[in-house]
């Protein structure tokens, strides 16, 4: 169906974004109902057949031409440096071009999403039957009242795939020496994640699998490589609310329906709010963009977790340690299935220094028996052992993931063009705290693969490689100024941004933007609270609660 006949049709749901949530939602949609008239918007390709990003090992990815390829503005604690961004641009969204980590987060955070919004519906066990419902996990015996075994989401883990790599019991012995021991049954996806698990991910033996394959967009009307920019709103009168009754195409088509569903992602549905006039009225005013419903938290309380990589030497290369070893094992198919490593580890921080860096934030001491960060253990981050850093096997990198950023960030406009980026502000280690955690990160890890408290720092490591500009390595005797300095030099993004159009402040419970009828968010805009896991698994929850929400809303009506 071409634009003009698209245009003759008034739609029953018009979805701005073809990304994860909108292939679930349009699917399941279709499912209930074959005679709705469902319409999906994507500013991307149709990169479902694409053979070229199938594997993990893929080279058209981020950076690639399904990635937005936005970019910070200047982060002021990161030295100034300006950011690479990645964010998938094509049909199926960030599951195009993400590492398919399927890792859903702790209970805590899920618990306090429902806190928040004073809903059940949020809480984790009112979102783990979606969570169950997204996942055919690849052992029905592993916690099956947590995990799903007949969904649509294949997932996997190194073992499942028969890869047992060298160096996974020096790893597991290494962190029970630091006092990290594994999760009933090495489960990643535990109730509450603190310890040692298998990583978990959404791959089919091996083959990555994209939101809008799996969930088949068959009885759904797709337009690709089309920019929508704005949203059709119309207010009759001053008392009333305003209604949405359609969008405007960057090429100036509009197209009328009864609900739009924004589904752009974190970055892009504030912006396409903003450009539609629901917004902070300064924000709007700017750029000549009439206020329609001033909303101050649209763009706002934007969160990220933050990644470090640092790469150690191998001390005998040749004893087959890592890929690009004489190996033979690495050389076997199923260990191009899946990321270069197999254990995800969770870990908590240390109270004192964190109660330290709390009030130097908030600016009193806080009370541990009820501060969030104090009142019971969280997820602070993760920890990467990856097996892989040079090609011929002299190296292995690490990685830490800040999983509970405190500082918040915005997406703000750069001009009233869809076509400008918007000003994406992630505020990476904005907070005292975010600056202790991550240096707390490292110096875990420093002693995990540097010091002689480990066995791989005994026997298998020799030392941090360094890093430009820099004199010295990573040591336990590293200062935190070395360290606080290499963090500022090397940070990056795990490509997680939520909470822009947060639950509570821009949105509803039922998802309905406030002050606007017929018009919902979902995608991780959406989420109140920080999730400590990568965010597909969340989303895809998300996703199929909102479809039965707004399939039920549609039931009462017809």
């Amino acid at each position: 169906m071409d634009i003009s006949q698209v245009s003759n049709v008034f739609w029953d749901y018009i979805f701005v974004g073809g990304g994860l949530a909108a292939s679930v939602v349009s699917h399941r949609l279709s499912q209930f109902n074959s005679s709705l008239k469902i319409l999906l918007v994507e500013a991307g390709p149709n990169a479902n057949d694409r053979a070229d990003i199938v594997w993990p090992n893929s080279t058209n990815l981020i950076g690639g031409d399904f990635d937005w390829k936005d970019r910070s503005v200047e982060q002021s604690h990161v030295d100034g440096r300006i950011i690479d961004l990645p964010s998938g641009k094509a049909l199926g969204g960030g599951t195009v071009i993400n590492t398919a980590g399927w890792l859903r987060g702790d209970k805590t955070d899920y618990d306090l999403w429902g806190s928040v919004t004073d809903d059940p519906r949020w809480s984790y066990d009112g979102l783990l039957p979606y969570m169950r419902k997204s996942e055919k996990l690849f052992n029905d015996t592993l916690h099956p009242d947590q995990h799903g075994h007949d969904g649509p989401m294949v997932i996997q883990t190194s073992l499942s795939t028969n890869r047992t790599f060298p160096l996974r019991e020096y790893a597991l012995q290494s962190w029970a020496e630091l006092g990290i021991n594994p999760l009933p049954d090495f489960d990643s996806n535990w109730i509450h994640r603190l310890g040692v698990g298998d990583l978990q991910e959404n791959r089919n033996q091996g083959k990555r699998q994209i939101a809008s394959v799996v969930y088949p967009l068959d009885g759904v009307t797709v337009l690709t490589d089309t920019l929508v920019g704005k949203v059709l709103i119309e207010k009759k009168a001053e008392h009333e609310d305003s209604v949405a009754v359609g969008i405007r195409l960057a090429s100036g088509t509009e197209i009328r329906g009864k609900e739009i569903i924004l589904a752009a992602g974190a970055i892009r549905t504030p912006q396409v709010l903003m450009l539609s006039g629901v917004g902070p009225a300064d924000e709007l005013k700017k750029f000549g963009i009439p206020v329609l419903v001033e909303n101050p938290d649209v763009g706002q309380h934007l969160a990220d977790h933050a990644l470090f990589f640092h790469a150690w030497k191998v001390k005998d290369p040749a004893a087959g340690w890592t890929y690009g070893s004489p190996n033979p094992i690495f050389q076997e198919p199923q260990y191009g299935w899946g990321q270069p490593f197999d254990l995800i580890v969770c870990s908590d921080v240390d109270k004192k220094g964190l109660a330290a860096a709390i009030a130097e934030d908030e600016g009193a001491t806080p009370d541990p028996s009820t501060h969030p960060l104090l009142a019971k253990e969280r997820v602070f981050f993760e920890h990467l052992f990856m097996y892989t850093g040079a090609t011929d096997g002299s190296l292995v990198t690490i990685g830490a993931i800040t999983m509970l950023p405190t500082a918040r960030g915005s997406v703000t406009l750069a001009s009233a063009d869809i076509k400008d980026q918007p000003l994406i502000d992630p505020n990476y280690l904005g907070t005292a705290v975010d600056r202790y955690v991550i240096r707390e990160a490292i110096k875990a890890e420093v002693k995990f693969a540097g010091s002689d408290a480990t066995v791989v720092g005994r026997e298998i490591l020799d030392g941090e490689v360094g890093a430009p500009g820099f004199d010295g390595v990573l040591t336990t005797e590293s200062t935190d100024e070395y360290i606080d300095a290499r963090i500022r030099a090397g940070l990056g993004t795990s490509e997680h941004p939520m909470g822009t159009t947060a639950m509570g402040k821009v949105v509803d419970n039922d998802l309905k933007v406030k002050g606007v009828k017929n018009l919902r968010v979902v995608d991780a805009g959406v989420f109140p609270v920080v999730i400590t896991g990568h965010l597909q698994v969340a989303v895809y929850a998300l996703a199929e609660q909102a479809a039965e929400i707004i399939y039920a809303e549609h039931s009462k009506t017809t």
